[in-house]
């Protein structure tokens, strides 16, 4: 691929990583100032690796821009290298670790508060950005996985050793990937069950008094939708990348670099864009949350006068404990707010 082009295309797509992850960031800055959740630091964390991404790829396809190549010295390249394999693989990381939140959440919903304190929300985000942070400096650190020759010319394959490649895969990419299907294939496999028994119930009251489907029966069947595309679109940008380079690495004479440098690892970029669509749009407090912001941030063009109400409903955490009666006597962080938006203009307008 030319390099205008190349630098073009990883610009926009950069911009667009950029801007998308910090609105989501903002928004759930906001909500977790409000009411302290798990599940919210996660995607905050998981909005946060994405953002990164952006930066580093931004830079990149700047000095491209500018110098018209890709040429570097071994040192700024290393660097450059590290700087985006790093918030990649903390953003890998993250989504298991947003799987696992959610798996703990709907397996064991008793204990779910009483798991999930802050402390441990912190321990296991520190975790991952180590992890990751190992992950990208490692060739810095173990100078046998650096090629003994560089010619200049900065890109995965100059820089990187092909054993770093096989590392990687197998210390990162699968089995994150293993973990977040298990994971989400569990809540699948539950939800799947709780529509199942839902549709029973609903065929057994048909026979007396026919009623409508219950919203619950339609939110269960979305969720199978969302899992769907969760795991979809993580394999599908990942995939190709992991595999290409593994080959690569395993058959030099294969010649995938071009094919890996210029595409596939475009693919895997888009999985950065992606992620605060389907991890934070598709949640309705989340998406009332930005839409509240960008309303604030939107320019008065007339004079006509709208009045907005916002009025928010705290949902309680799945994993509260219930008492008797039916109280809840477990202070429990919630998982978010439902928010409802009433416009009022004046007639005429």
């Amino acid at each position: 691929m030319d390099v205008n082009h190349f630098g073009s295309i990883v610009t926009v797509l950069s911009l667009l990583i950029i801007v998308s992850n910090a609105v989501v960031v903002v928004a759930l800055v906001l909500m977790i100032l409000k009411n302290r959740s798990a599940s919210l630091c996660f995607v905050l964390n998981l909005a946060v690796a994405d953002m990164l991404v952006g930066f580093t790829c931004f830079g990149t396809a700047v000095i491209v821009l500018t110098r018209q190549d890709f040429t570097a010295s071994r040192e700024l390249c290393m660097l450059r290298i590290s700087l985006i394999i790093s918030p990649s693989a903390a953003s890998i990381l993250t989504m298991v670790s947003v799987a696992f939140d959610r798996f703990l959440a709907i397996k064991l919903p008793l204990q779910y508060c009483r798991l999930m304190l802050d402390k441990l929300v912190a321990l296991i985000i520190v975790c991952l950005w180590t992890v990751a942070l190992i992950i990208g400096f490692l060739p810095v650190i173990i100078r046998q996985l650096q090629p003994k020759e560089y010619n200049g010319t900065c890109t995965l394959f100059s820089i990187i050793n092909p054993k770093y490649i096989i590392i990687v895969f197998c210390s990162c990419f699968l089995p994150a990937s293993l973990i977040f299907v298990y994971f989400y294939s569990v809540i699948l496999k539950i939800a799947y069950s709780h529509t199942r028994q839902i549709l029973e119930s609903e065929r057994i009251s048909a026979v007396s008094s026919p009623a409508p489907p219950p919203r619950c029966h339609i939110r269960d069947v979305k969720a199978l939708r969302i899992i769907g595309i969760l795991v979809g679109c993580f394999m599908v940008a990942w995939t190709p990348f992991f595999i290409a380079t593994s080959v690569q690495a395993c058959c030099p004479k294969c010649q995938l670099y071009t094919t890996i440098e210029d595409y596939l690892w475009l693919l895997s970029l888009c999985n950065s864009l992606l992620n605060p669509l389907i991890y934070s749009y598709w949640q309705k407090d989340v998406r009332k949350k930005v839409l509240q912001l960008c309303c604030a941030a939107k320019p008065r063009i007339s004079p006509t006068h709208c009045v907005t109400r916002w009025e928010t409903i705290e949902i309680q955490n799945p994993g509260a404990e219930r008492g008797t009666g039916g109280e809840l006597p477990v202070s429990c962080a919630a998982i978010g707010t439902v928010s409802y938006c009433t416009t009022n203009t004046p007639n005429g307008t």
